[in-house]
């Protein structure tokens, strides 16, 4: 390639550039660019975030399914985590309990959803379970530990956020339970 050749084929090039990059200047001038949303926060008071997770059958459920109908008792856990492995016996007493006024939502981070299934069979849970693999749900509720639990209120609303394994099956625990999702007056 001569050297009359490559100057004028920088020079196109560099015309090409400069004419790419004014018409993208221009073009950033006549649009505003709309705003992103603004984040919802998991934060007790507040509208709990929507999400759409599948269960073990591949059905999606989307929690603000259950916006207007009933309270939502959202569980946070893995068949690998120790308390998790205590506490899912218990929290399905509760299920059995309470199922036809709260719907409980047990959102499994395990990687292979074939894990929760055997799991949930080993111990005979009915608790439906949804599978959050890479964590998006999890890290949209700011979940740091497992078991976490969000109780939600029939509005959609967080009522309260807990930490830590609890034993689901006591009178204490129920009590918590209605205190925090069946109660009548409001927030």
């Amino acid at each position: 390639m001569g050297r009359k050749t490559l100057l004028l084929l920088v020079a196109c090039a560099s015309i090409v550039l400069l004419l790419s990059l004014a018409g993208f200047c221009s073009l950033g001038q006549a649009q505003e660019m709309p705003s992103p949303p603004a984040e919802v926060k998991p934060e007790v008071g507040a509208l709990a975030p929507d999400f759409a997770l599948p269960d073990l059958n591949g059905k999606v459920v989307r929690l603000s399914e259950f916006r207007g109908k009933k309270p939502i008792f959202l569980n946070f856990w893995a068949t690998w985590c120790p308390s998790c492995q205590y506490e899912m016996p218990t929290m399905e007493k509760a299920y059995q309990k309470y199922k036809d006024k709260v719907a409980f939502l047990a959102v499994s981070i395990d990687r292979v959803p074939k894990d929760v299934a055997v799991f949930l069979k080993k111990h005979s849970l009915d608790v439906p379970a949804l599978l959050d693999p890479d964590m998006k749900v999890s890290d949209q509720y700011e979940v740091a530990f497992i078991p976490t639990h969000y109780f939600i209120d029939k509005e959609g609303r967080i009522r309260h956020k807990e930490v830590g394994p609890r034993d689901w099956g006591t009178p204490e625990s129920w009590k918590t339970l209605e205190e925090l999702l069946l109660r009548k007056e409001g927030f």
